[in-house]
């Protein structure tokens, strides 16, 4: 029985010229396929994420996430470091945990910190609202609460 087999080799190797459009790559180090939409580009084809492996740890600066750009013409998954998306949404690349900002912009962190005292809200002494030039946190005060007498 005739059988059809891809071009295949390392990832490194692609051809970036004299391709045929339709023309399939398969690269046998990395698992992906390229289909050449002309003599000198090509396209990936992109994995079905759910039969992906899982990561056992991440490194912010090297690993990519995989994203959908709505708005691009063309090819619309493109890629952007982990440090790179948490710079996006305003997280900073060494925090580990989902965050809250207390504003648009804003620096994000935890509402209520480790002890309530260094979170996003923190609790004082004296009864007052404020939050620092920074936009890092609001600070609520309660005082003495005085119900009166009866």
């Amino acid at each position: 029985m005739p059988r059809l087999q891809l071009k295949r080799g390392l990832k490194a190797n692609l051809p970036s010229a004299s391709m045929l459009a339709g023309e399939a790559h398969f690269t046998t180090d990395r698992g992906t396929l390229h289909v050449a939409t002309g003599a000198t580009s090509k396209l990936p084809v992109v994995p079905a994420i759910d039969d992906l492996g899982t990561i056992a740890a991440v490194d912010g600066a090297a690993d990519f996430l995989i994203l959908h750009d709505a708005s691009a013409a063309g090819q619309k998954e493109g890629k952007i470091t982990v440090n790179a998306f948490k710079t996006a949404l305003n997280i900073p690349s060494s925090d580990l945990d989902e965050k809250a900002a207390v504003v648009s912009g804003g620096t994000s962190g935890y509402i209520w910190g480790t002890n309530g005292t260094d979170g996003v809200i923190r609790m004082n002494a004296s009864m007052a609202w404020s939050k620092d030039a920074g936009n890092a946190f609001v600070t609520l005060a309660v005082g003495d609460v005085d119900c009166g007498t009866f």
